[in-house]
């Protein structure tokens, strides 16, 4: 697993000898984690990079797409473009939450707020 999640860093432009999120307490890798990232490795990495979602497609049909990426997320990371080429192609910019990739664990309650905020049945549907 530990050789596999060290590809996967390196493939999605995750230096983790970079401290991206100051303050974020890391979380051990319990049996349920390494359970996640076992399935993620096994079922959705290849996914996630052969995905061909075409955001213009959301167009017009009431669906409401929100493209957002953590405010220190670098620019290499892949997450960093999965929401910056989304909000581009639907002519937006992404919505910035708090922290980066994990910003819901190392600001929690900032980012719950700006997820509220975010969702608000209010805010315009693209």
């Amino acid at each position: 697993m530990a050789a596999a999640l060290a590809e996967i860093a390196h493939v999605l432009g995750i230096d983790p000898a970079r401290e991206t999120e100051p303050g974020l307490t890391p979380h051990p890798m319990t049996p349920e984690r390494a359970a996640d990232f076992r399935h993620f490795v096994e079922h959705d990495f290849d996914a996630l990079l052969a995905d061909t979602f075409d955001p213009r497609s959301a167009l017009g049909t009431g669906v409401r797409v929100v493209p957002a990426v953590g405010r220190t997320t670098p620019g290499a990371v892949f997450g960093r473009g999965c929401a910056e080429e989304p909000a581009k192609a639907l002519g937006a910019e992404p919505a910035e939450f708090p922290g980066g990739h994990n910003g819901d664990l190392s600001h929690p309650s900032a980012y719950a707020a700006r997820l509220r905020e975010v969702l608000e049945p209010s805010r315009t549907t693209v």
